[in-house]
């Protein structure tokens, strides 16, 4: 119960936090992922600490923070897309640090530093553009706060559907725990969520808004199921310990990472 309690404050600080920025302006919403961007790098990078291969984690890290940043100002206008050559040509960096650092596994080295960079910086940047991409050119946040709600309450309703009538497993060689009940229970409830949005914002018509809440509920499994790959691979329980309730960065936000480029390959494609 104290862990259920723990969970529920913790998740009702993030929610008001995410929510809070962007009621508050678009610049509050950048900053704020800013850091969850940094935090959510450096895990990544210290998941690795029991294994022979050895990220770059200042140096990674350092990178993911600027990738974010140079998304978000050219979301906000702030920047011509031409300034990601920047982020390319630190990349390019990574294998000449490596030279230096007398490393048995540079491949691997080198590889994971990079896809940290993107698995984190890219994706949390991606939200910027999600953000900003409004109807017919007018700026609004009701996508990205449609995006969080159906992360939220799918993942939810997925816990409660699958904890009550859980008995199909949806992938018991990744995750034992997630069940086919669970995962219906989830996509009806953000298929729920998708439709409410539809009655109070009209950007889109509700066939089109419930086929956004799909597609994001679909990838956030994927997005779930992939951090619980990587966390079996490692032997570990959860990404880190930052989230009291909840583990780390990257289990906290698990469905982001995959459901992010979704949604806005989504909106760009039908708007």
């Amino acid at each position: 119960m104290k862990e259920l309690i723990l969970r529920g404050l913790t998740g009702s600080v993030i929610v008001l936090a995410i929510v809070g920025s962007l009621l508050v302006s678009s610049h509050a919403f950048a900053a704020l992922f800013l850091v969850i961007t940094i935090f959510g790098t450096f895990e990544f990078y210290k998941m690795l600490g029991k294994t022979r291969y050895k990220a770059q984690i200042t140096f990674g890290t350092a990178i993911s923070a600027i990738l974010y940043t140079i998304l978000a100002l050219i979301a906000h206008g702030y920047l011509d897309a031409l300034y990601i050559s920047i982020v390319v040509a630190l990349f390019f960096v990574v294998p000449v640090r490596e030279l230096y650092r007398d490393s048995k596994c540079p491949i691997p080295n080198i590889s994971l530093t990079l896809f940290g960079i993107l698995y984190v910086g890219l994706t949390f940047g991606m939200l910027n553009f999600l953000f900003y991409h409004g109807y017919q050119g007018k700026g609004t946040f009701h996508f990205i706060l449609a995006f969080f709600a159906v992360i939220w309450t799918s993942d939810t309703f997925a816990y409660l559907t699958g904890v009550t009538f859980g008995k199909h497993k949806l992938f018991k060689r990744i995750s034992p725990k997630k069940s086919w009940e669970g995962f219906f229970g989830g996509l009806f409830a953000a298929i729920a969520v998708g439709y409410i949005f539809s009655i109070f914002y009209t950007e889109l018509d509700p066939i089109t808004w419930i086929a956004y809440a799909f597609v994001i509920s679909i990838a956030g499994v994927y997005g779930d199921l992939i951090q619980s790959m990587f966390k079996r691979s490692l032997g570990l329980k959860d990404s880190g310990k930052i989230l009291p309730g909840h583990g780390g960065i990257l289990d906290r936000f698990d469905g982001v990472f995959v459901a992010a480029p979704v949604a806005l390959a989504y909106i760009l494609l039908v708007l």
